[in-house]
């Protein structure tokens, strides 16, 4: 009882916060760049990176279901209590597909309350939280996008508007605030109205992060990331990823420079060796970052378990180019504080 009277207090102290304050980009000071990394679930995992690549993440992934039940929550929680024991930020990857929603059901409602359950356990893990929904929105591959690798559409559920729509939704949950609030904006944005019995959300520390790719898969002129953009007040963060497989830097600059997400910090949420030992690769992909100053964040991928051809330990001669990239001072490893 005394922890959920403190909750509630709390809940209703951070509501009297500016709305301002509920959207945050949680960038590193005097323009650092935070160093993450992803591959496996354990504070083991953290711990490995930070000797395979040489410096502590400031920042570590999570890939996670829209899966609101008590059981995916409880080992959720401990994904926190790992990051907060590992002095790292969270980033949490997050996907329909297990549930199969659609942009169109997320639109409608029909996964708030997932979202309201999530925001509740971030506010009380007291992390930051770098939360990157739907991400690769214009990849086929993915099966909430709304082309598929053929370049047919799905179907109306699955139209770049409803994407849009979705994310306006989960942003403004996310955020947290006096549900009247959440509410009236929603029925400006021609939405529903969230159903439940709170008045109020926490103000979580969750900073969004728009994760398209560079251009899109298939590569056809509807799949450009210009037509899934909800606009900066829903946008914390404006990120691609990056792999060695597909070198090519004048994608990347493409997608930095585009006037309509300038307004945003820059992000690789993903970027790492695909395949064959690749040191090249690390040079050209800091290099991009000492020319591209808006660029503010660099997540390592080595898959979700690790598989043998993104893992930094099976490229030995990437892995050394790595950790002498790493010695660059701009790159942080001290996450962001509340």
């Amino acid at each position: 009882m005394r922890s959920l009277i403190a909750l509630v207090l709390a809940v209703v102290a951070l509501a009297a916060v500016p709305a301002v304050a509920s959207a945050s980009s949680f960038k590193a000071p005097h323009g650092k760049i935070l160093w993450g990394g992803q591959g496996g679930y354990s504070a083991g995992d953290i711990r490995d990176f930070t000797h395979q690549s040489g410096l502590h993440p400031a920042l570590y992934n999570y890939f996670i279901s829209w899966n609101g039940s008590a059981s995916a929550l409880h080992w959720l929680s401990f994904r926190f209590a790992d990051a907060k024991a590992e002095k790292t930020a969270v980033m949490l990857s997050l996907s329909p597909e297990e549930i199969r929603l659609t942009p169109r059901d997320i639109a409608s409602g029909d996964g708030d309350e997932f979202l309201i359950a999530l925001n509740q356990l971030i506010f009380e893990s007291a992390v930051v939280t770098y939360l990157r929904p739907l991400s690769e929105m214009n990849n086929g591959n993915n099966p909430y996008s709304p082309y598929d690798l053929s370049g047919r559409p799905r179907g109306p559920a699955y139209t770049t508007r409803q994407f849009i729509r979705a994310w306006r939704r989960i942003a403004l949950i996310m955020r947290g605030g006096p549900l009247a609030v959440i509410n009236r904006r929603l029925h400006r944005l021609h939405m529903l109205r969230v159903r439940t019995s709170l008045d109020m959300l926490p103000r979580a520390p969750v900073s969004l992060m728009w994760v398209p790719l560079s251009f899109g898969n298939p590569e056809i002129p509807k799949n450009h990331p210009r037509y899934f953009w909800p606009g900066c007040r829903y946008v914390d963060w404006v990120g691609t990823t990056w792999y060695s497989m597909y070198k090519a830097s004048a994608a990347m600059n493409r997608m930095y420079s585009y006037p309509l997400w300038r307004c945003r910090p820059f992000a690789f949420a993903e970027w790492g060796i695909w395949g064959r030992d690749d040191p090249a690769f690390i040079r050209q992909f800091f290099q991009f970052l000492r020319f591209h100053r808006r660029v503010l964040m660099a997540v390592y991928y080595q898959s979700a378990l690790l598989k043998p051809e993104f893992r930094i330990s099976t490229h030995p001669m990437a892995r050394a180019a790595l950790r002498n990239a790493l010695r660059w001072r701009r790159m942080t490893s001290v996450a962001p504080i509340l």
